[in-house]
């Protein structure tokens, strides 16, 4: 209406928008002087998107998947064949080996390289205590003059210790290698096994996260490997794996032969550790059943002590945790916690250990795995064992460093 005035605050709110939109018209026009002024000045390219890539690695990692397919095979009439058949062509199994696959191929790679860092010079002010201790053991490992001029003395030397003696040699390490039933504890030959050559015989111990309250650590127990690789190889009677028990009696003979055994002797004794393994395979559980929720059997020590009292169970503990490594367990006591993976392979273990104990005394010594690791023997004796040095050398140095 003619003569009315527009209120004050009216007039306020339009000045205020006119001035907000002048401070973004005039922002705009600078954003945009700024953003030209760059681009003019090659500040800024644009590139139009590359639809593949070709660097060096792309073209690396393509030919490798390309060199293990099959192209000429219908990935819908035979996928195995379209995706495996590459590979099973350009990567023969090799002759000392049962099997073959990326993981191994990998492994093998990944040797290559390391036995290249090892070879290099000590540089002691670029390589770290620990680089230059992997280099020493690896050198000392590959003089293969001085391993072959101390012949079969570092292994005598150790089976002259208590918790190894060997029954099968008889004398032929001197009267102070002889074994003795009164003196022999499994319990010691055990941890003495696990704590200073890192081999678990019989039974597996180790500290791991617990399954259910993942933030906490816990014992574990299972079921330890036996020598020859797999379950089967034991309780199959397929040609090959008959073959794989005739060359891993023939291996024990021999070793305990070479170490001054009579023939006769080492032959009937490694046919019993020979019949033990398979009986202990027989109580092994199978990888199928293994699984989570029948393995999570949480007891104190004390509980598996009742359940299993052929062995002392927290004696052996102490004796094989390293405390250094886990300080919380240095006053361990019957309270702690453990879970135990496999009680009943436990349970028939130490069956079959007292049954083989009445029948003779000095079985578990007579064990080829009680007295000494077989994989490890072969740094201790000349070169009769070994076909691949410098690979043996190289699992020394990574086997007990699971990231290498």
């Amino acid at each position: 209406m003619e003569g009315e005035t527009v209120p004050a605050s009216r007039r306020a709110a339009s000045k205020a928008t006119r001035i907000a939109l002048g401070v973004f018209v005039a922002g705009t026009v600078a954003l945009g002087t700024i953003l030209f002024w760059v681009i003019s000045q090659g500040l800024i390219k644009f590139h139009p998107k590359q639809q593949y890539c070709l660097t060096a690695e792309c073209i690396e990692a393509a030919a490798a998947v390309l060199s293990k397919i099959n192209q000429s095979v219908d990935p819908c009439d035979n996928f195995y064949r379209f995706a495996c058949d590459g590979w099973i062509y350009n990567n023969p199994i090799p002759e000392d080996m049962s099997n073959y696959g990326v993981y191994p191929w990998l492994r093998h790679n990944v040797d290559l390289k390391l036995k290249a860092l090892l070879e290099k010079p000590i540089s002691k002010r670029q390589d770290s205590e620990a680089v230059q201790k992997a280099k020493i053991l690896y050198a000392s490992c590959m003089n293969e003059n001085k391993i072959e001029k101390a012949d079969v003395k570092p292994l005598l030397s150790i089976l002259r210790h208590s918790p190894f003696r060997w029954p099968v040699l008889e004398s032929n390490i001197g009267p102070e290698g002889l074994w003795s039933e009164r003196r022999f504890s499994l319990v010691q030959t055990l941890a003495t096994l696990r704590g200073q050559y890192s081999n678990s015989v019989f039974i597996r111990l180790y500290v791991a996260a617990d399954d259910k309250v993942s933030n906490r650590y816990i014992l574990k127990l299972d079921q330890a490997s036996l020598s020859l690789s797999s379950r089967e190889d034991y309780l199959e009677n397929t040609t090959e794996a008959k073959s794989y028990r005739d060359t891993f009696l023939q291996f024990m003979v021999d070793t305990a032969v070479l170490l001054g055994a009579n023939a006769s002797r080492a032959e009937s004794d490694m046919k019993s550790v020979l019949k033990l393994e398979v009986k202990i395979a027989e109580i092994m559980i199978p990888y199928e059943n293994r699984t989570s929720e029948v393995m999570y059997n949480k007891m104190n020590i004390s509980e598996l002590s009742a359940m299993i009292p052929q062995f002392d169970w927290l004696g052996y503990i102490k004796k094989v945790i390293d405390t250094k490594l886990y300080p919380e367990l240095k006053d361990i006591g019957p309270s702690e916690n453990v879970i135990v993976r496999v009680p009943q392979y436990f349970k028939d273990l130490f069956r079959i250990l007292e049954n083989e104990r009445k029948k003779s005394p000095h079985f578990c010594l007579n064990s080829f795995r009680g007295v000494f690791p077989c994989g490890q023997q072969e740094s201790l004796v000349s070169g009769t064992f070994i076909s691949s040095k410098q690979f043996y050398c190289l699992l020394q140095i990574h086997s007990p460093l699971s990231l290498v």
